[in-house]
């Protein structure tokens, strides 16, 4: 019987509240796609019975997850966290990094997305951890090391928007009790905003222009089947009925999804119009302006 190939990982970068997890959940209606949510974070959180898969099951019990959780060497979360942290970014980009770390984290790399691909029956992957500290370096890590096919959706959205839904609702990890709530939890995502997608744009460059693509989350919730469009050619899919399901309103589930936005946990509908830029309080405004001003134009925000 012919082996099955290797699958593509479309891995979603940027920073959180930039609209990963519903683009997850609206890849994941593509039958040749299988959505996995922040999968750097799966070690982590299954040591934690407290935190669910989004199918409701603790991740050992999860029918995608537990199998190849229960085989898995001791300390390879370890060597995942610090192969993939930002403190590592330079270290990993120019190829030093310890023998016994790229044996162990291509060993655990092929593992986990040939593993995924088989219980989906999937050609593609989609990771949306993102680029905050804990992941930063993981779509280059997946390629060097892993030895993996990885091209990388980086997605922005405007960073009023984003400093807005921390200020409405906080941070996600204090709402999910993962960790207690900080001083200035709320100016915290401006320096985030900058910096992920900062590294973001750097990924792309060292991985090559052919790997990398970027896309406004306001373009893709105006003209969803033409960035839906872009995407396919990306990632050699074809996409023209997702886009259509998406522009008719179609409800979109999530996959077997590790961590993310509390939207995975319901099917959603994509919102086929930006809502109108945010006033935000002097602090956060004038934070911003000094601090994303640069970056934000160079994406096409003002």
């Amino acid at each position: 019987m012919q082996s099955r190939k290797t699958p593509r990982v479309l891995y979603i970068a940027g920073y959180s509240r930039s609209g990963s997890t519903i683009m997850d959940m609206v890849l994941n209606g593509h039958p040749d796609v299988a959505s996995t949510g922040e999968l750097t974070f799966l070690h982590d959180d299954a040591a934690d019975t407290t935190l669910t898969c989004s199918c409701g099951a603790i991740f050992r019990d999860c029918p995608v997850y537990g199998d190849w959780l229960a085989d898995r060497p001791d300390g390879e979360g370890e060597v995942v966290r610090r192969v993939e942290s930002r403190a590592n970014l330079d270290q990993l980009i120019a190829g030093h990094i310890a023998d016994g770390d790229c044996t162990a984290y291509r060993a655990y790399a092929l593992s986990l997305f040939n593993h995924v691909a088989a219980k989906h029956d999937a050609e593609v992957i989609v990771d949306s951890s993102k680029s905050a500290k804990d992941a930063a370096g993981r779509p280059i890590a997946l390629a060097r090391l892993g030895g993996l096919d990885v091209r990388v959706l980086h997605l922005t959205r405007d960073p009023r928007a984003v400093a807005n839904s921390y200020l409405q609702s906080g941070s996600n990890w204090v709402l999910e009790g993962r960790r207690k709530p900080r001083p200035f939890d709320t100016l915290r995502p401006v320096m985030g905003w900058m910096l992920a997608n900062k590294i973001s744009q750097r990924i792309g460059q060292a991985l090559g222009p052919d790997r990398y693509m970027h896309v406004r989350y306001e373009d893709f919730q105006r003209d969803p089947a033409t960035v839906l469009g872009r995407i396919g050619t990306f990632a050699d899919l074809e996409t023209g009925e997702l886009g259509r399901a998406v522009t008719n309103g179609k409800a979109f589930e999530a996959g077997h999804n590790v961590g993310g936005n509390r939207t995975r946990l319901a099917p959603q509908v994509v919102s086929l119009s930006p809502k109108p830029v945010p006033r935000l309080p002097m602090a956060h405004s004038a934070a911003l302006r000094c601090v994303c001003g640069r970056t934000a134009r160079k994406f096409g925000y003002v």
